[in-house]
């Protein structure tokens, strides 16, 4: 590669191949290209032996120029070199601090990274040391396992006797149950029947109709609480409950011990609407109804007619309910109606 040098005075690119040619000056650092070399030539050379002092003038005052262009422009180089020193000086100062601060950041980060690393290390032989202790254990309570099963396997022959008296014993437990559930089935169509048969009774014993007493709308309607069907009755009391007649309780009164539930309903409902008084007994004993929403609607009944609370709740124990009703009895004798003489 071809070396490139700079005019000091164009500052235009000067080939190594002009300098050696002799085209082109070098003196030490300074270098003259050819045309700045014509120049100067040009003004310090003689035009003729036969010219005057006076022409000679012109040519060296402009040699002295050129000289000084020369240094000023030496002078200028040296200037900026020494700037380009100092500058390059305070970069290299700086450099240096930079790096110094970076190993001391490095250093402060090593050593924070080593505490890091010196607890996770404390942590995991800790953790270690945990897991061995453990596995210890879990070794101690394995032998201890073995030994238990090694003495259960005596018992082998006894479980399997065991599960062999287990397994009749739940059959003749199955027999059973189904022989209670066929009695239980045979006592609720016992209970169903003689229920079926008591409210007949009553209705049977209650007293009959009126001839001026109940118009033939009326009639017809006492004579559908009568039907067979649990249906008939139903559409019956709801349609009764709207005749609000005292004479109609007796004829009310005895649906509270239907065989269906929804009739005993009605009638616990329609008699606490008409506010009958005379049907507290009878409502007192309907409290006990096997279906919840039956007892609710008699306890209703009876806060509507006596206007007092007694605390009854139709899914509370057995014994609270009982309590309740014993209540009830007890308000009635206090306040039943006095029997006239």
């Amino acid at each position: 590669m071809t070396d490139l040098h700079f005019c000091n005075f164009c500052d235009q690119s000067v080939p190594i191949a002009k300098l050696d040619s002799g085209d082109a000056i070098r003196h030490g650092g300074r270098v003259i290209c050819p045309t700045c070399c014509d120049t100067l030539s040009m003004a310090t050379r003689s035009e003729g032996g036969g010219k005057s002092s006076s022409g000679m003038i012109f040519p060296l005052v402009l040699g002295l120029i050129a000289c000084g262009g020369v240094i000023y422009l030496y002078l200028q180089q040296d200037k900026m070199r020494s700037d380009s020193a100092m500058n390059l000086n305070n970069s290299v100062i700086e450099l240096a601090g930079s790096i110094s601060d970076q190993e001391k950041r490095s250093n402060t980060n090593q050593e924070a990274l080593t505490e890091e690393l010196d607890g996770q290390k404390a942590i995991v032989q800790g953790g270690f040391s945990d897991l061995l202790t453990s596995v210890a254990g879990l070794d101690q309570a394995i032998t201890a396992l073995r030994t238990q099963v090694e003495g259960l396997e005596g018992l082998a022959d006894g479980q399997t006797s065991l599960k062999q008296e287990t397994r009749a014993l739940r059959t003749q437990m199955q027999v059973t149950e189904d022989s209670v559930r066929e009695v239980r089935k045979g006592l609720e169509f016992l209970r169903d029947g003689f229920a079926d048969l008591e409210r007949k009774m009553v209705v049977a014993t209650a007293a009959p109709p009126k001839e001026s007493g109940f118009n033939s709308e009326v009639q017809k309607l006492l004579t559908d609480l009568k039907a067979d069907d649990p249906l008939t009755r139903v559409a019956a009391i709801e349609e009764l409950g709207k005749h609000q007649d005292p004479a109609l309780i007796p004829y009310v009164e005895p649906m509270l011990q239907d065989t269906y539930e929804m009739n005993r309903f009605y009638a616990a409902y329609t008699l606490g609407e008409w506010q009958a008084m005379a049907s507290v007994p009878a409502l007192i004993e309907a409290l006990d109804d096997d279906f919840a929403f039956v007892a609710d609607a008699v306890n209703e009944a009876l806060i509507s007619i006596a206007k007092e609370e007694m605390g009854f709740d139709s899914k509370g124990s057995a014994a609270d309910r009982a309590k309740a009703i014993t209540r009830w009895q007890g308000w009635w004798k206090k306040n039943a109606p006095k029997e006239t003489p």
